[in-house]
């Protein structure tokens, strides 16, 4: 540990995903980030891993990918305003991110780059239990990648 005095966490990444746990996850992020003095940020990320995944993408029908781009576009645009839905209750500013793409691999990359010493995230999130049977929780991959703290916020109604 450092100096007495010092902040234990300096920068607190909350990762959300839109779903009613994801607001108790912000919730227990912004009540660490005020008792530390801490930076907070917030990051969504659109989960393309649910999308049509072919390896002939070159092949498909122009339509079916406007379709497909709609949908990543109509994502963002619920997470943004998820995001703008928690700054209104909020009285601790927080910066924002929102990104397409693995939200795992997502996340680590915006972490890094923004230097978190923490990261909040629920036990489970709006995926399913399919989801997270065949692929896994985030949270489970954020734990075994992270170069940082993990803290996993267990949710209400979840098996103790």
């Amino acid at each position: 540990m450092g100096k007495v005095g010092d902040k234990m966490y300096k920068k607190i990444l909350i990762a959300v995903d839109g779903s009613e746990i994801s607001k108790v996850v912000f919730e227990r992020g912004i009540e660490i980030s005020k008792r530390e003095g801490s930076q907070a940020a917030v990051i969504a990320v659109v989960d393309t891993t649910t999308m049509y995944n072919f390896a002939a993408a070159s092949e498909m029908n122009p339509s079916f990918l406007n379709v497909q781009a709609q949908v990543l576009r109509d994502q963002e645009m619920a997470m943004r305003k998820f995001i703008s839905s928690l700054k209104e209750y909020c009285d601790y500013g927080f910066e924002e991110e929102v990104r397409t793409g693995i939200p795992n691999k997502e996340i680590i990359a915006y972490a890094e780059k923004w230097k978190a010493d923490l990261l909040v995230v629920g036990s489970y999130g709006k995926g399913g239990w399919v989801s997270e049977f065949l692929f896994g929780t985030t949270a489970e991959k954020l734990i075994r990648t992270a170069k940082t703290d993990v803290l996993v916020v267990k949710c209400k109604g979840e098996k103790e």
